[in-house]
């Protein structure tokens, strides 16, 4: 089911944000509450704890005070002086009653006990505790927690006892056993914890009750305690589960001269504090929940009154509104009958000051549009529009006069009209003649331009050929050049063969020069042997005319292989300077076939031209063709446009337009010749766009 109500709507919103808050404020009490009970029970613990240490420290100071008010007292005195035991017995069970001790040990100087108030145990010697040995060396009293003979931990006060002349005659120590549990029990009683103490590590007194009501005494501490607080020396703080109940407990050692003796406990169950978080919940809860009815009772209370019932008139004129009912065709006048000072009743002032001008400004729109509707171009709106509204008004204006202005220009415009469609017809008429003269000598330039197409297409035909040729001669000449270097090269090696028998026959003259000289000493020695050295003789002179012989053909064979080498390299000469020749002509061959090759392409990109030329000309011709037959056209064109122009001026005369610049616009025959030259100006135009265009460019 939909609710309707704005004043319901809003109610059960903030209902609901109150309700949200609340839960929220819950939560966070909640959660905090927890953490708050948290660390108050820690808080608690600790100075449970602070509290138990500040009360061994006053039954310590108890201690000291006793044992010095002891130690001066007369009987005392005076029975260690006599060594009378029972009197000495008598006097320290009085006074220590009286000052409210439960120890009380009296030595000698040498440490050797005279008397004791807990048990008849004497004659044992205590000076290995601190407190005795202290008094009896320094003659000075101190007050510390000690573990004695027969009791266990205690705080114990010393004082020396001296003579009347001041000398030390014995040694008192007096104080409290901490294994009584009348101690821990008054510290649970005004700090509400259960609190322990330990010897070393072992329980010996303590508020807390097992599962059989006896009190936990004799049991050891936890690992993780005697870690931290034994070992360690330190505080520790933790949630620790006791003999089947959790407690928030708080942990000390007990030192003495920096030794670690015991510890002590302080702790506050969890159940306790967990009650006192409920009771703290129950609360929160119960002062949460009335204070979120009573604000939504007054919430839903002030909506009615104030709120939904000038909502719903307010709706009531809106819908009105929306179904477009202003009154204007009633002439009546609508009001929301609502008198509150608040937010409301201005919002509804408001929207009837809106209404009322919403109506003044439909009925401006609504007049101005009949107007138009009967051709009333003349009248502008004078309704005074206020804000935004007033682009209403000048839109209505704008539109008044923009139709105004139009209708003056298409009124002026037709007249031209109707004397611009005979000058288009005439100058159709005309253009249609000139196009089928200029059709006719584009025929007469495409068969040229076909003819020079022809010949430019033979020359290009042509210079291929020759440039064939040109490689040809160039192939010709580049392998008469290679047999030049060949033949040049055989003339190097024919001249190298005959220096190699230069140099032979160069040896055979001087074998020649050398048989000689042999010839001419085997004469000699011929000579000298007389009628034995005759046919010796006649054998080298046979030998010196053939050496003589070898030197003569020698000589000649080498003039002759001189004069060959000269030739040889005369020729060589010859054949380099026509390899050189050689090498110019294909040089300027190359450059002869690279010119024609020139010439080719250039002709035939000629050609190519020529063609492209050719065809242009025929689309040219096309397009005069067309223009010829478009021509004719727009003659037909302007004569229905004439007719048309006086259909448009009868049409205008039904509109009733306002005069401008204190005068009625009409154009006349007067504003004939602008309008023609503006013609004349399209037509130019319209020509120099044609020469300019895709077809003027060939």
């Amino acid at each position: 089911m939909k609710i309707r109500s704005l004043g319901l709507k809003v109610s059960l919103i903030v209902s609901l944000v109150i309700a949200v808050i609340i839960c929220i404020n819950i939560y966070i009490v909640s959660d905090r509450s927890g953490i708050l009970v948290n660390e108050l029970a820690s808080s608690d613990a600790t100075s449970a704890n602070t509290a138990f240490v500040k009360e061994l420290e006053r039954l310590q100071s108890e201690a000291l005070s006793g044992a010095e008010l002891m130690s001066f007292a007369h009987e005392v005195v005076n029975a260690v002086k006599d060594n009378d035991e029972p009197a000495l017995k008598a006097a320290i069970v009085f006074l220590a009653s009286d000052l409210g001790v439960d120890l009380v040990t009296v030595c000698g100087p040498d440490g050797n006990v005279l008397a004791r108030m807990h048990d008849d145990l004497e004659g044992d010697n205590v000076l290995n505790q601190k407190a005795i040995r202290t008094a009896l060396e320094t003659g000075k009293g101190i007050s510390i927690i000690e573990k004695g003979t027969v009791v266990g931990l205690s705080t114990r006060g010393s004082s020396a006892i001296r003579d009347f002349e001041g000398n030390i005659i014995g040694a008192l120590t007096c104080g409290h056993d901490l294994s009584d549990p009348k101690y821990v029990d008054l510290v649970k009683e005004f700090t509400n914890c259960e609190v322990t103490i330990f010897d070393g590590d072992t329980r010996l007194s303590s508020t807390l009750i097992d599962d059989k009501g006896n009190r936990v005494i004799g049991t050891k501490a936890s690992d993780a305690v005697i870690d931290v607080v034994m070992r360690q020396g330190d505080n520790a703080e933790m949630q620790i589960v006791l003999f089947g109940r959790e407690y928030y407990a708080h942990y000390s050692p007990m030192t003495v001269d920096g030794n670690i003796i015991g510890m002590l406990f302080a702790g506050i169950p969890i159940d306790h504090a967990m009650e006192s978080r409920q009771e703290m919940m129950n609360m929160v809860l119960i002062v949460g929940i009335s204070c979120g009815v009573a604000g939504v009772l007054l919430i839903i209370l002030f909506n009615t009154l104030s709120v939904s019932k000038p909502l719903k008139k307010i709706s009531a004129f809106m819908k009105k509104i929306e179904a477009g009912d202003l009154g204007i065709s009633s002439h009546s006048e609508d009001s929301i009958d609502v008198r509150s000072s608040d937010e409301v009743g201005i919002m509804a002032r408001t929207l009837e000051s809106a209404y009322r001008q919403l109506k003044g400004y439909v009925g401006e729109i609504d007049e101005r549009m009949h107007g138009l509707a009967k051709g009333d171009l003349e009248t502008e709106s004078t309704y005074e529009f206020q804000g935004d509204f007033l682009l209403i008004k000048k839109s209505i204006n704008d539109i008044v006069s923009n139709l105004n202005r139009t209708m003056t220009e298409i009124n002026g415009s037709s007249t031209q009209v109707s004397s611009g469609s005979k000058q288009v017809a005439d100058g159709a008429q005309a253009l249609a003649h000139g196009a089928t003269e200029q059709a006719a000598a584009i025929e007469v330039l495409s068969a040229s331009i076909t003819e020079i197409a022809e010949r430019t297409k033979t020359n290009a035909e042509t210079a291929e050929k020759t440039s064939k040729l040109s490689d040809t001669i160039k192939e010709n000449a580049e392998k008469g050049s290679r047999q030049m270097d060949e033949m040049i090269a055989a003339v190097g090696e024919i001249n190298e063969a005959s220096k190699n028998i230069g140099k032979i026959i160069k040896t055979i003259d001087d074998i020649a020069f050398q048989t000689n000289i042999l010839a001419l000493n085997a004469a000699v020695e011929a000579a000298r042997a007389g009628q034995h050295g005759k046919g010796f003789a006649v054998v080298a002179e046979e030998v010196r005319n053939l050496a003589s012989k070898s030197a003569d053909a020698a000589k000649d064979t080498g003039d002759m292989i001189q004069n060959s080498m000269e030739k040889a390299e005369l020729g060589a000469r010859i054949a380099g300077e026509t390899a050189e020749s050689l090498s110019r002509i294909v040089s300027g061959i190359n450059e002869s076939s690279l010119l024609v090759t020139e010439i080719a392409g250039a002709s035939e990109q000629q050609s190519l031209g020529i063609s492209q030329i050719n065809t242009g000309i025929e689309q040219v011709a096309h397009v005069v063709q067309q223009n010829s037959a478009t021509a004719q056209e727009s003659a037909a064109a302007s004569e229905e446009m004439s007719g048309q122009s006086s259909i448009l001026q009868q049409l205008m005369a039904q509109f009733k337009l306002k005069e401008s610049d204190g005068a009625f616009r009409s154009l006349s025959a007067a504003d004939g010749p602008p309008r023609e030259r503006s013609a004349m100006q399209d037509n130019a135009e319209y020509a120099h766009r044609d020469e300019s265009g895709d077809y003027g460019k060939y």
